[in-house]
């Protein structure tokens, strides 16, 4: 599957995986998955946090230290790297 966000095939190591728990003022509604805040670190050393449903990650199976890149919807997937 190739990788692409707005056609930047910037690679990303998955450095830390938190439970979102920051719903603002409101509980989470039963019908929004529960998601989580991953931490991301690309090449250059920058790092960015991006919100992304929990069950997601297991169907991907991205874990920590996982190498990852975004489809199309903008998601998280392990990168191909050859």
């Amino acid at each position: 599957v190739p990788c692409f966000r707005n056609g930047d095939n910037m690679v990303y190591t998955v450095l830390k995986i938190e439970e979102d728990l920051d719903f603002g003022c409101e509980e989470r509604i039963d019908s929004d998955p529960p998601k989580a805040l991953v931490t991301l670190e690309d090449s250059l050393g920058e790092k960015k946090t991006v919100r992304v449903p929990d069950q997601l990650l297991y169907e991907r199976e991205i874990d920590e230290g996982t190498i990852v890149c975004f489809d199309k919807e903008s998601l998280p997937q392990k990168a191909s790297l050859f």
